[in-house]
């Protein structure tokens, strides 16, 4: 991610809500913007720079599911975090989220969630071991990619893999690769349809995988 990440949240005004946006303005030295509705994400730039921070306690059911629809054109463009998790979340329904780059429970402190965030603003993800691990189980099981015809990477998109990997930003990657930061999120959007994946932790977990 650059140096300026676009921080947002969607809920609702709460003394608990204001006191999330103080902790992490004073960690990150950034603005955070905060959303109430679910329309109102239409309204934001969604890119590589974006962290939407999605608080499911105060999100109905439907509410969450326009989310999610809204947010799949754009998987593997941004990172996004669940806050507020209740402890009777499935993993299923946390891997039915695009891009998820990190999880928090209603039980966790504060100061738990303000440094799980920030890490995740560094490129990393942030959720419990067990969490990671089953989210990679459930990807690697519904995965819809025949074994014995793996679809045909280029030379170029496979280093793009190997680098996402190493949990590399789309502007990492580019400089590394010495392209624009536009030329990678095409060939992201490209190899995301060809191993029919919908957010780079699929990506991730099927490049381990199948990548030499």
């Amino acid at each position: 991610m650059s140096d300026y990440p676009n921080v947002v949240l969607l809920s609702q005004p709460s003394l608990q809500v204001a006191t999330l946006v103080s902790c992490l303005r004073a960690k990150l030295d950034i603005p955070v913007q905060q959303l109430r509705d679910v329309a109102e994400v239409e309204r934001i730039s969604i890119d590589d720079n974006l962290l939407l921070l999605v608080d499911t306690d105060n999100l109905s059911a439907t509410s969450q599911e326009q989310l999610k629809n809204k947010l799949k054109q754009y998987h593997g463009m941004f990172r996004l975090a669940l806050i507020n998790l209740s402890d009777d979340t499935t993993m299923e329904n946390i891997s039915t989220w695009p891009s998820i780059f990190g999880v928090f429970n209603k039980r966790d402190e504060l100061d738990v969630v303000c440094k799980g965030i920030q890490k995740i603003t560094e490129g990393e993800f942030w959720m419990p071991r067990r969490t990671l691990s089953s989210l990679i189980s459930i990807y690697r099981s519904t995965k819809a990619v025949d074994l014995d015809r793996k679809p045909e990477l280029t030379t170029r998109e496979q280093e793009i893999l190997r680098q996402l990997m190493t949990g590399s930003s789309n502007l990492e990657i580019a400089d590394a690769l010495y392209v624009s930061e536009h030329t990678i999120k095409s060939h992201l959007y490209n190899v995301f349809k060809k191993i029919k994946v919908k957010n780079r932790l699929q990506a991730v977990s099927w490049a381990k995988e199948n990548l030499i």
